[in-house]
């Protein structure tokens, strides 16, 4: 059961990569290049995502079971980003603090819009979105606050307002009144949603591959220390998480969400945001580059382990 697991999820992840190569690809002709694909993510991020999560709640069935779920997806969520930070900080001690605090964004921050909801939709279905879509919520929360924070060298001042006042949060808030009450959506407002949410899977694997195809794939392999950095964020957490969860009573698909999300290479706004605070965008690119490539042999993996276990 195990290896028929592993073939299926490997397929999905293979997909998803399959859809990436068209960024990479397209960037290294000039058709469609990074600048493109950091305007892209705007669009993803506060317009699309929002859509595709708003649209999952809508239509989700109503259950006791769902309601708890979502429950425990929060925790789930905030225990996992609560372990990456307590892990982070016993590591790179002796660095600077802003080299010190890109390691830290790396390992704590999983790439879980671009590349954990695509494969939570693939893998699970509808579902999927729904349990990943809250952890997307916590990753904006930690994202706008304690990543900032360690990014920036603790020089950013903590954004209480970001907390709530970001797009996944937003779109959780505005998607759980329309779970818990399934008010009567007029067809033509509802096809319309998920026409754009279908979107976010394949455009946010287009851009993720304009970024790999920006990368020093030379460089990347070439420091231990993004090697450990990679192995803390693809396989120490997600598989410590995963015998926390079980052992807490987690089952079933919510089990497999939370491990898609735990489990997904370094968020792609690494580099990004190490550009926008001053730090090393080089080796933020470098870092969630590796982990990215990685992230092939590993996610099935523990994914397909997460299946059996559910």
């Amino acid at each position: 059961m195990f290896f028929d697991n592993l073939k299926t999820i490997a397929l999905q992840v293979l997909i998803l990569y399959l859809i990436a190569g068209i960024g990479f690809v397209t960037d290294k002709i000039g058709i469609f290049k990074q600048s493109d694909g950091k305007r892209l993510i705007d669009l993803l991020f506060n317009v699309i995502l929002p859509i595709a999560i708003i649209h999952t709640f809508m239509t989700m069935e109503y259950s006791k079971e769902h309601v708890k779920g979502i429950l425990f997806a929060f925790l789930c969520a905030f225990a996992t980003h609560i372990f990456g930070a307590l892990i982070s900080k016993l590591t790179f001690r002796k660095r600077p603090l802003k080299e010190q605090g890109l390691y830290h964004y790396a390992m704590i921050l999983s790439n879980a819009a671009f590349l954990a909801l695509p494969l939570a939709k693939s893998v699970i279905g509808k579902e999927g979105i729904f349990y990943c879509s809250v952890y997307v919520a916590v990753f904006n929360m930690v994202a706008f606050t304690l990543g900032i924070y360690e990014i920036s060298g603790h020089q950013a001042k903590l954004n209480i307002k970001k907390l709530i006042f970001n797009p996944g949060t937003i779109s959780v808030l505005i998607g759980l009144p329309l779970f818990l009450l399934h008010p009567d959506i007029p067809y033509f407002l509802e096809y319309p949603m998920e026409i754009v949410g279908n979107c976010n899977s394949p455009l946010a694997m287009i851009v993720f591959g304009t970024f790999l195809a920006n990368s020093s794939f030379k460089d990347m392999f070439a420091k231990k220390e993004i090697y450990f950095v990679s192995f803390i964020r693809l396989v120490f957490i997600p598989l410590c998480m995963l015998g926390l969860f079980y052992l807490c009573g987690v089952r079933g698909q919510l089990l497999e969400a939370m491990i898609i999300s735990a489990s997904a290479p370094a968020a792609t706004n690494t580099a990004m945001y190490a550009a926008k605070y001053d730090n090393d965008a080089s080796l933020g690119s470098e870092l969630a580059a590796q982990s990215s490539v990685l992230s092939i042999a590993t996610m099935p993996v523990i994914v397909a382990l997460a299946a059996v276990m559910k």
